[in-house]
C-alpha cells in the first residue's frame, strides 16, 4: 500500500502573520506534504471571528515555501466570480510554481449568517451545487484554454483571457457529504474531502461515490480520499509521552484504509510538537 500523506490547517485565526508563517515552515521541514487555508471571513467557530483571508494567506505561505503544497479546504464557492477565482488560483500557482491543490465547496448552513453579514446570498442547496459545478467547468477552461466562453447554470463568461497560465492545471478537490457533493466528486474532481463521518456512514458514502464513478466511466482510485479534521488529544495531553499514539488511535477512529491523506487542525495545540507528533502518527499508519 502506498505511504498516506499527510497535511496540516494552518492557524490563521491570529492578528500575526509570522505565527502562520512560522508554521509553513515547520511543516515543510517536517516532510509534510501541504498546507492548507480555510475561507471563511469570519470564522463561525471561533469568538472573536478573527481569521486572515484565505487566498491572500496562500500567496504569502507560497513565497516562504519550496516543497511543501498550499491548498484551499475549501474555498467556498459563492464568495468570488469563478472567473476572478481562475486569475486568483493561476497567480498562486505561478508563485508557488505549481503547487496548489484547490479545494472547493458550497458552502453549508452553518456558514449562512456570516455569509448574510458580508452581502453574500445564501442560495438554496441545488442553486450552490450548480455554481460549484460551473465554478470547476470555469477553472478548468481558464487554466487551460484561450479565450474562453462558458454557459453554465448559474455562472456564465465569455471571451474570457487568462494569462498567464498556471504552472499546472492545479488539482481540485471537492470538501462535503451530501450525495450530491458526492455525484460532483466522481463526475469532475481529482480528490474528495470529508469529516465528521460514523464508519457507518463513510462505508455508505463509499458505496455511494463507487457506484457513481462507475456510471461516469472513473476509475475511483484516481480521486484521492482525504479526511480532516480537529485532534483533540494533543490539547487533552500536549506534553505525554504517548502523544504519538494518542493521535494515531484518533485518526484510526474517524477514517478507514481507503483514506490516503490526513488533514490536521490542531487548534491552541498548534505548535512543532504537535506538528512533528502528527507526522509520526500518519507515518506509522501505513
Amino acid at each position: 500500500m502506498e505511504k498516506a500523506k499527510f497535511g496540516c490547517q494552518l492557524p490563521q485565526d491570529t492578528s500575526n502573520p509570522d505565527r502562520v508563517i512560522r508554521a509553513a515552515k515547520d511543516c515543510e521541514r517536517l516532510g509534510y506534504d501541504s498546507v492548507w487555508a480555510y475561507d471563511h471571513l469570519s470564522p463561525y467557530w471561533l469568538r472573536s471571528g478573527r481569521a486572515l483571508e484565505c487566498w491572500t494567506l496562500l500567496s504569502a505561505v507560497a513565497t516562504v515555501t519550496s516543497k511543501v503544497k498550499v491548498g484551499s479546504l475549501v474555498t467556498n464557492v459563492n464568495l468570488r466570480n469563478p472567473a476572478l477565482l481562475a486569475k486568483m488560483s493561476s497567480t498562486v500557482d505561478r508563485i508557488s510554481g505549481g503547487r496548489l491543490i484547490v479545494g472547493l465547496g458550497t458552502g453549508d448552513r452553518m456558514s449562512a449568517p456570516e455569509m448574510r453579514a458580508y452581502g453574500y446570498l445564501f442560495a438554496p442547496m441545488n442553486e450552490r451545487i450548480d455554481r460549484l459545478r460551473d465554478t470547476i467547468r470555469i477553472l478548468r477552461a481558464m487554466w487551460t484554454g484561450e479565450t474562453v466562453s462558458i454557459q453554465g447554470n448559474v455562472s456564465s463568461i465569455t471571451n474570457a483571457l487568462n494569462l498567464p497560465k498556471p504552472k499546472q492545471a492545479p488539482p481540485i478537490w471537492v470538501g462535503g457529504k451530501h450525495h450530491k457533493i458526492l455525484d460532483i466528486v466522481a463526475e469532475l474532481a481529482d480528490g474528495w474531502n470529508y469529516w465528521g463521518l460514523s464508519p457507518r456512514q463513510l462505508q455508505e458514502r463509499r458505496r455511494y461515490l463507487l457506484k457513481k464513478c462507475t456510471q461516469f466511466g472513473r476509475d475511483p482510485h484516481s480521486i484521492v480520499n482525504s479526511w480532516s479534521g480537529t485532534l483533540t488529544s494533543p490539547i487533552r495531553t500536549p506534553k505525554s509521552s504517548k502523544l504519538v499514539e494518542a493521535v494515531k488511535a484518533e485518526l484510526m477512529a474517524q477514517t478507514d484504509d481507503e483514506t490516503s491523506y490526513f488533514i490536521a487542525s490542531f487548534g491552541h495545540a498548534a505548535n512543532r510538537e504537535t506538528y512533528r507528533a502528527f507526522a509520526e502518527a500518519v507515518k506509522s499508519i501505513t
